[in-house]
C-alpha cells in the first residue's frame, strides 16, 4: 500500500514539557544539513522537518517505515536524551496522513485553531519541496493538508477568542495588569509571535510600547505599525528596570536573559517585574524566576490562561476534526489509486 510508507516522529506539548523541547527543537540554520542526515541515515524517499515553539516533528515516506522509525527515535535520543524518547509518539500510514491534518488545522495545537502553524507547516513544507526532499506521497499529503486547514478556519468558528500564542500572552498581560491604565510594555523580539503580542498589547491600552530587535531595522518596521519605540537589543535589557512588563519571543539558541544580568539591570528597582518567555528554546534563564519580586511565565504557563476559551470552542472543535479526518481519508484514498495506476516496480 502507498499510505504504510509514510510515518511521523516526533514529540509535542502534551508528550513534553518546554525543557525537553527546547533539545529537540532544530534552528533554521541547522535544518538542511539535518534534513539531509536524517533522509541518509533514515534511508528515507521524503522528508519534512516541522520545528515549533509547541512541537518537534519529522514527517517523512521510507520503503522500510519500520527501520526508518527506528533510526529517528535513535536521532532524537541522541538529540535530546532518553527523557525525549520516553515523549516520543509515532504514527504510520492512514494515521499518520490523518496527524498531519489535525497539524495544519489547529487541532493538534494546545491553543484550538491556532493561526500561526499553518504559516509554519507550509513553511517547513516549502523549505524541504525547494531542496527536492519531497515528492509525490508528501507532496499530496501537506498540499492537501494546508487546504485543509484553510477550509476548517473558514467554515467553523475555531478560530473565534484566542487562537495565537501572541494572543495568549497579550490575555496573561491583561490579567496580570487593570487595562485602564497606560503601561509601559516591552517586547524583545520581531517575528510572528513578538508582533502579534505587540497588536494586542496596543490595542488593549498598553500605549507605552517598547520593540526591541537584535536588527534594529525590524523593531522600527514593527514599532512604526504601532505607535510604539523601537531600541536595539541591549536598550532593551536596559529597559528592564522600568518597564511593567517584558515578553520575549526572539529566535535564538542561547539565553538573551542570564539571572545575574538581570539582578544587576534591575538592582534599584522597587515593584514587580513580569516576564513572558515565548521562546524555544528559552530565551530567560529559568534562574530568573527566583529573583525577589521576579515573575516569570512560559509557554507551559499560558496552559491554563487559554484553557476557558479552548472549552468555548468544543462544538466547533467537533465540526472541525470531522472535516479534517473526512479530507486525511480523502488524501488516502487518492494516494491508493495513484499508485494502482502506476506501473508494478515504478516507485517515483
Amino acid at each position: 500500500m502507498e499510505t504504510r510508507t509514510i510515518l511521523v516522529v516526533g514529540l509535542n506539548h502534551l508528550t513534553a514539557a518546554v525543557s525537553c523541547r527546547e533539545r529537540a527543537a532544530v534552528r533554521q540554520e541547522e535544518a538542511a544539513e539535518v534534513l539531509m542526515d536524517l533522509k541518509a541515515r533514515a534511508r528515507l524517499s521524503e522528508i519534512v522537518l516541522l520545528s515549533t515553539c509547541s512541537r518537534m516533528e519529522v514527517i517523512a515516506a521510507a520503503e522500510n517505515p519500520e527501520e526508518a522509525v527506528a533510526v529517528l527515535t535513535e536521532w532524537f535520543m541522541e538529540r535530546g536524551g532518553q527523557d525525549t524518547v520516553a515523549a516520543l509518539y509515532t504514527r504510520t500510514g492512514a494515521e499518520a496522513v490523518r496527524h498531519a491534518f489535525r497539524v495544519s488545522c489547529g487541532l493538534d495545537s494546545w491553543i484550538i485553531g491556532e493561526s500561526e502553524i499553518l504559516a509554519q507547516v507550509k513553511r517547513a513544507y516549502q523549505f524541504s519541496q525547494e531542496r527536492r526532499l519531497t515528492g509525490r506521497r508528501l507532496n499530496r499529503v501537506f498540499q492537501m493538508a494546508l487546504a485543509a486547514g484553510k477550509a476548517v478556519r473558514s467554515e467553523t468558528g475555531i478560530q473565534n477568542g484566542i487562537h495565537s500564542i501572541g494572543g495568549a500572552a497579550a490575555l496573561l498581560a491583561r490579567r496580570i495588569f487593570s487595562t485602564d491604565v497606560d503601561h509601559r510594555f516591552l517586547v524583545v523580539g520581531a517575528g510572528e509571535a513578538a508582533e502579534a503580542v505587540a497588536k494586542h498589547l496596543a490595542a488593549k491600552n498598553f500605549k507605552d510600547l517598547i520593540v526591541a530587535n537584535r536588527t534594529l531595522e525590524r523593531a522600527q518596521t514593527l514599532a512604526a505599525q504601532l505607535g510604539g519605540k523601537a531600541v536595539t537589543f541591549e536598550q532593551g535589557l536596559d529597559a528592564l528596570a522600568d518597564v511593567e512588563a517584558a515578553v520575549f519571543s526572539a529566535s535564538c539558541p542561547e539565553v538573551l536573559l542570564k539571572a545575574e544580568d538581570l539582578k544587576r539591570r534591575i538592582s534599584v528597582r522597587r515593584k514587580p517585574l513580569f516576564l513572558i518567555d515565548l521562546g524555544v528554546p528559552r530565551n530567560i534563564d529559568a534562574a530568573c524566576g527566583g529573583i525577589e519580586g521576579v515573575y516569570l511565565y512560559n509557554l507551559d504557563d499560558l496552559k491554563g490562561v487559554v484553557a476557558q476559551s479552548m472549552s468555548a470552542k468544543a462544538a466547533d472543535k467537533g465540526k472541525a476534526e470531522d472535516m479534517a479526518a473526512e479530507r486525511a481519508k480523502d488524501c488516502v484514498v487518492e494516494l491508493e489509486k495513484a499508485a494502482a495506476r502506476r506501473p508494478q516496480g515504478v516507485l517515483a
